[in-house]
């Protein structure tokens, strides 16, 4: 911008200079080459500056050079002044727009840079000295402050410090990312089982949603570099999930706990009530008593008649109130009956309230052992029947065999089809598993397209036919996908458990037979005995 004001004062000077020497004819001629090639100069030198502000600007400053350099009348710049003022006029204000944009950038930016966390001591006080420093002036200032921040910003990212403006290849070399510290298996291994924790996680609402994305995403693939941040991403929404979870039984049991105090206010007045009315009814009924008793008592002592008479109609009225007396507490009981009835009402809906509670908790405790994709039992299922069996296997000692089977290939089909093809994969070929079970095997869904199988109590030279005919079976079911057919395998490893063998023991030779599946060729049973 700086730039722009000196050429407009330039040319200022040199159009008073040209209309002196117009009204000076003595000097017109002496002085008109010098004014040309000084205007000429000045023209060259201004389009040098300005070129590539505005493609406008550049084709009339080009002209002018052209008409100043082959026309010997001066007055030629006259006509572009009016354009050329009005080039400089818009570009001025711009340019001063840009650069208190610019001056935003580099405060905000800075300041980001400055919270960030292990940021050096040094780097942090230089930041601070950086972003003190007044605003750039020009366009030069600014763009060299610009450079400074990149600086900064290189430095934070390799922590040490670069000598110089822009970073050199040595610089540029150390901020390529390094190689992860994950081999493939293990990556995968981490990807799959986030997806299996995902899939035993049956919250609702945004968490659910959120999470079903991030499951989709590990389906089609993540770099390593994303994977730490897709785990914090993926314990957060866990803790945001059981949060809401807590809130929910924490709500129930409020609600329940109101409903127990209403029910016991309740149940202790009436049972005050209850005694009250039980004393009033002992001497309600010991008056009668003792009303009776002294009628009988004057009737057998009394001579006289008319007397007697008098004495038997004063007891009368008498029992007669006692009676009334007594009616009162039967309608008091009565009422008390209609009260022990609410509270059995209320007793009965916190019961049946709290028997529907019981049945989500237990649909809720089966679905932490089942897979919500496949259906199929998950990876805790698994871990507790594998302890059940194992403590079978050492008390009885019967055979025991584990397999596990992988799709093959199974990431093209998501990569080619969609995941949700991949998830349609799952399912079928879960049902297949299923159906192809002895009712004493047990399937779980291991992680991503992993399964894993125990067999209980089957001899060695049997577990090689139900796991061939499981192969041929799944290589036979009809997939099609996009209006396409395709043909999907299974590799599948297998071991049966050995003399003092740990699951794990077991499970690391199933592992290995698989990989020799896999590596052999695919669609493939290997038995490491």
């Amino acid at each position: 911008m700086s730039d722009i004001i000196t050429i407009k004062k330039r040319l200022a000077l040199v159009r008073n200079e040209i209309n002196s020497s117009n009204n000076d004819p003595s000097n017109q001629e002496a002085k008109v080459r010098m004014e040309n090639k000084a205007i000429s100069q000045l023209i060259s030198r201004l389009s040098k500056i300005c070129y590539g502000i505005d493609e406008q600007l550049d084709q009339k400053l080009d002209k002018l050079v052209k008409e100043v350099e082959t026309n010997s009348d001066l007055s030629v710049i006259s006509q572009y002044q009016h354009d050329l003022d009005g080039l400089f006029k818009q570009h001025s204000e711009t340019l001063k727009k840009l650069l208190a944009h610019n001056q935003r950038i580099i405060k905000t930016s800075g300041e980001s840079l400055k919270r960030i966390n292990g940021l050096p001591p040094q780097l942090r006080r230089k930041l601070t000295d950086f972003l003190d420093h007044p605003p750039s002036y020009s366009h030069t200032d600014n763009q060299q402050r610009l450079e400074q921040l990149l600086n900064y910003y290189y430095q934070a990212l390799i922590n040490k410090p670069i000598v110089g403006g822009a970073p050199s290849s040595e610089n540029v070399a150390a901020l390529k990312p390094k190689e992860s510290v994950l081999d493939s298996r293990l990556h995968k291994r981490i990807c799959d089982d986030l997806q299996r924790l995902i899939t035993e996680l049956d919250y609702a609402g945004d968490v659910g949603t959120q999470l079903a994305q991030i499951r989709s995403e590990l389906l089609v693939g993540i770099e390593p570099e994303d994977l730490p941040n897709l785990c914090i991403k993926v314990i957060q929404l866990v803790i945001e999930g059981s949060r809401e979870e807590r809130k929910a039984s924490q709500e129930f049991l409020y609600s329940l706990n109101e409903s127990l105090e209403g029910v016991h206010d309740k149940f202790s007045d009436s049972l005050h009530q209850s005694k009250l009315i039980h004393k009033d009814q002992r001497h309600n009924d010991g008056q009668l008593k003792t009303r009776i008793l002294e009628l009988g008592a004057e009737v057998r002592s009394s001579d006289n008649l008319e007397s007697l008479k008098n004495s038997i109609q004063n007891r009368l009225i008498q029992i007669a109130d006692v009676f009334k007396e007594k009616e009162q507490l039967e309608q008091r009981t009565s009422e008390l009956l209609d009260e022990l009835s609410k509270v059995e009402l209320k007793l009965r809906l916190v019961r049946e309230e709290t028997n529907e509670y019981k049945k989500r908790l237990n649909a809720h405790k089966h679905k932490l052992f089942i897979d919500s994709l496949t259906q199929v039992y998950n990876r805790a299922a698994l871990d507790e029947r594998l302890e059940l069996e194992y403590k079978r296997w050492k008390r009885y000692g019967y055979n025991l065999g584990m397999a596990i089977i992988d799709i093959d290939h199974f990431k093209s089909i998501n990569d080619k089809f969609g995941h949700m093809a991949g998830d349609k994969a799952l399912k079928v070929i879960a049902r297949a598993l299923q159906n192809n079970l002895r009712d004493t095997d047990f399937l779980a869904r291991f992680g991503g397209e992993e399964f894993v199988l125990l067999m209980p109590n089957i001899s060695p030279d049997a577990v090689m036919v139900p796991l061939d005919n499981i192969r041929e079976q799944i290589k036979a079911l009809p997939f099609r996908f996009k209006d396409q057919q395709v043909t999907v395998t299974v590799s599948i490893g297998a071991t049966l458990f050995k003399e003092n063998d740990k699951p794990l023991d077991a499970f690391e030779r199933a592992d290995q037979a698989l990989y020799e599946s896999k590596s052999s060729g695919r669609d493939k049973v290997n038995i490491i005995s």
